[in-house]
Protein backbone atom coordinates (compact mmCIF):
# COMPACT_ATOMS: atom_id res chain seq x y z
CA UNK A 1 0.00 0.00 0.00
CA UNK A 2 1.45 3.21 -0.87
CA UNK A 3 0.18 6.82 0.34
CA UNK A 4 1.23 9.61 -1.20
CA UNK A 5 1.56 13.25 0.41
CA UNK A 6 1.05 15.94 -2.29
CA UNK A 7 3.44 19.06 -1.86
CA UNK A 8 2.53 22.23 -3.77
CA UNK A 9 5.66 24.28 -4.83
CA UNK A 10 5.81 27.23 -6.83
CA UNK A 11 6.69 25.75 -10.07
CA UNK A 12 5.07 22.07 -9.58
CA UNK A 13 3.24 19.95 -7.22
CA UNK A 14 5.37 16.82 -6.08
CA UNK A 15 4.04 13.73 -4.98
CA UNK A 16 6.02 12.02 -2.45
CA UNK A 17 4.51 8.42 -0.70
CA UNK A 18 4.47 8.12 3.21
CA UNK A 19 6.66 5.27 2.92
CA UNK A 20 9.57 7.76 1.11
CA UNK A 21 10.32 9.94 4.24
CA UNK A 22 13.18 8.55 6.52
CA UNK A 23 11.48 8.84 9.68
CA UNK A 24 8.24 6.63 8.27
CA UNK A 25 11.23 4.04 6.93
CA UNK A 26 12.54 4.18 10.40
CA UNK A 27 9.17 3.35 11.92
CA UNK A 28 8.19 0.83 9.58
CA UNK A 29 11.84 -1.34 10.49
CA UNK A 30 10.36 -1.88 13.53
CA UNK A 31 7.10 -2.58 12.84
CA UNK A 32 7.28 -5.18 10.78
CA UNK A 33 9.09 -7.08 13.11
CA UNK A 34 6.53 -6.37 15.65
CA UNK A 35 3.16 -5.90 14.16
CA UNK A 36 0.69 -7.69 11.33
CA UNK A 37 0.42 -6.31 7.64
CA UNK A 38 -2.93 -5.27 8.53
CA UNK A 39 -2.33 -3.08 11.77
CA UNK A 40 0.97 -1.50 9.55
CA UNK A 41 -1.37 -0.47 6.95
CA UNK A 42 -3.95 0.85 9.62
CA UNK A 43 -0.90 2.79 11.09
CA UNK A 44 0.43 4.35 7.48
CA UNK A 45 -3.42 5.52 6.75
CA UNK A 46 -3.21 7.14 10.40
CA UNK A 47 0.32 8.85 10.09
CA UNK A 48 -1.19 10.02 6.70
CA UNK A 49 -4.15 11.27 8.03
CA UNK A 50 -2.53 12.92 10.91
CA UNK A 51 -0.23 14.44 8.24
CA UNK A 52 -2.84 16.00 6.31
CA UNK A 53 -4.50 17.29 9.25
CA UNK A 54 -1.25 19.17 10.89
CA UNK A 55 -0.29 19.91 7.25
CA UNK A 56 3.76 18.68 8.58
CA UNK A 57 5.52 15.75 6.98
CA UNK A 58 6.50 13.09 9.02
CA UNK A 59 9.98 14.34 9.07
CA UNK A 60 8.61 17.36 10.24
CA UNK A 61 7.06 16.14 12.99
CA UNK A 62 9.96 14.33 14.36
CA UNK A 63 12.39 17.05 14.35
CA UNK A 64 9.78 19.51 15.86
CA UNK A 65 9.57 16.49 18.49
CA UNK A 66 13.62 15.87 19.22
CA UNK A 67 13.69 20.01 19.66
CA UNK A 68 11.15 19.67 22.22
CA UNK A 69 12.95 16.86 24.01
CA UNK A 70 16.55 18.64 23.81
CA UNK A 71 14.64 21.89 24.91
CA UNK A 72 13.38 19.57 28.25
CA UNK A 73 9.97 21.52 27.51
CA UNK A 74 7.48 20.47 30.18
CA UNK A 75 5.16 17.95 27.32
CA UNK A 76 1.98 18.86 28.09
CA UNK A 77 3.44 22.53 26.86
CA UNK A 78 4.79 21.54 23.28
CA UNK A 79 3.47 21.91 20.59
CA UNK A 80 3.44 18.33 19.73
CA UNK A 81 0.80 17.52 22.91
CA UNK A 82 -1.43 20.27 21.92
CA UNK A 83 -1.36 19.20 18.64
CA UNK A 84 -2.85 15.48 19.33
CA UNK A 85 -4.88 16.57 22.06
CA UNK A 86 -6.93 19.05 19.53
CA UNK A 87 -6.74 16.43 17.16
CA UNK A 88 -8.36 14.50 19.55
CA UNK A 89 -11.17 16.72 20.70
CA UNK A 90 -11.98 18.84 17.26
CA UNK A 91 -11.12 15.98 14.53
CA UNK A 92 -15.00 14.90 14.02
CA UNK A 93 -14.62 13.68 10.83
CA UNK A 94 -13.67 10.25 12.07
CA UNK A 95 -15.36 8.08 15.07
CA UNK A 96 -13.73 8.31 18.00
CA UNK A 97 -11.92 4.66 17.90
CA UNK A 98 -10.57 6.40 14.49
CA UNK A 99 -9.07 9.02 16.29
CA UNK A 100 -8.30 6.40 19.19
CA UNK A 101 -6.35 4.42 16.71
CA UNK A 102 -4.39 7.52 14.91
CA UNK A 103 -3.39 8.55 18.20
CA UNK A 104 -2.24 4.82 19.15
CA UNK A 105 -0.14 5.19 15.48
CA UNK A 106 1.22 8.42 16.22
CA UNK A 107 3.02 7.38 19.51
CA UNK A 108 4.45 4.36 18.29
CA UNK A 109 5.87 6.50 15.34
CA UNK A 110 7.21 9.11 17.67
CA UNK A 111 8.53 6.16 20.08
CA UNK A 112 10.12 4.11 16.75
CA UNK A 113 11.74 7.76 16.15
CA UNK A 114 13.99 8.32 19.34
CA UNK A 115 11.04 10.96 19.98
CA UNK A 116 8.80 9.07 22.34
CA UNK A 117 5.71 11.58 24.01
CA UNK A 118 5.80 12.26 27.25
CA UNK A 119 8.47 14.10 29.96
CA UNK A 120 11.32 11.87 29.49
CA UNK A 121 12.57 10.10 32.58
CA UNK A 122 15.97 11.92 33.88
CA UNK A 123 17.34 11.27 37.37
CA UNK A 124 18.86 15.02 37.15
CA UNK A 125 15.71 16.82 35.97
Amino acid sequence: MRVVIYHATAVQCVSIAIEDYKTTKIWLAELRHLKPSMTIQNYLWALQVFCEWTKKKPDQLISERLKEVADRSNYAKTQTYKRITVFQSEDKSKTKYSRDMIVKAMTSFYENNQAALGDPKHENW
